[in-house]
């Protein structure tokens, strides 16, 4: 469990699963094209609960680690960040992160990624984490570079949207050694 000054970060319960799905209906139609897996996957409060046990699995297995970001002073669930793809011979991941259209332009993600970061870089040991940002996202690599990603390179057609069309994504990477750099951090 992360906590942060108006964030609490922590893995997915059972009991959340209408959390999850009232997050995911209200944003499903800006969501479509970035993540169609997720979408296709929580259909109803029963596959709601089915991706939380999978993610619950992923989480003591250390395949991945999908946090719920709640907003404290409403205990509302504003979004996801996750780290997949993990790797523990380098060992690096991939972060992943969504948030509520009713969240974004508050910073709310940066607050909830950097926290993440920190415990990825920290407790997990990472020693690189990626992010992919379809090119039309412009939020998304925004947000990148401001946590301090670098932009690596562009992966062309790289992943089928829910809309059936191949995106290009550019793709961003963060070392340990550039986050602990990062103002404010620690080692």
């Amino acid at each position: 469990m992360l906590t942060t000054r108006h964030l609490l970060l922590r893995p997915w319960q059972p009991h959340d699963r209408h959390a999850l799905l009232d997050l995911l209906d209200a944003n499903r139609a800006r969501l479509t094209i970035d993540f169609p897996k997720t979408l296709a996957a929580v259909q109803d409060a029963a596959t709601a609960a089915s991706f939380i046990e999978e993610r619950i699995r992923d989480w003591y297995t250390r395949a991945g680690y999908q946090l719920g970001i709640w907003e404290v002073a409403t205990e509302q669930c504003l979004g996801l960040f996750g780290l997949k793809n993990l790797d523990w011979t380098v060992p690096k991941a991939e972060a992943v992160y969504l948030l509520s259209a009713r969240a974004e332009g508050n910073g709310v993600m940066r607050e909830a990624a950097q926290a993440a970061l920190a415990w990825g870089f920290e407790r997990l040991d990472l020693e690189r984490i990626s992010c992919h940002a379809r090119l039309g996202n412009h939020r998304s690599g925004q947000l990148a570079e401001r946590l301090g990603f670098q932009r690596e390179g562009l992966l062309r057609h790289a992943f089928r949207g829910g809309d059936g069309l191949l995106y290009d994504s550019a793709v961003y990477g963060l070392l340990r050694t550039d986050f602990l750099a990062l103002p404010g951090q620690t080692s």
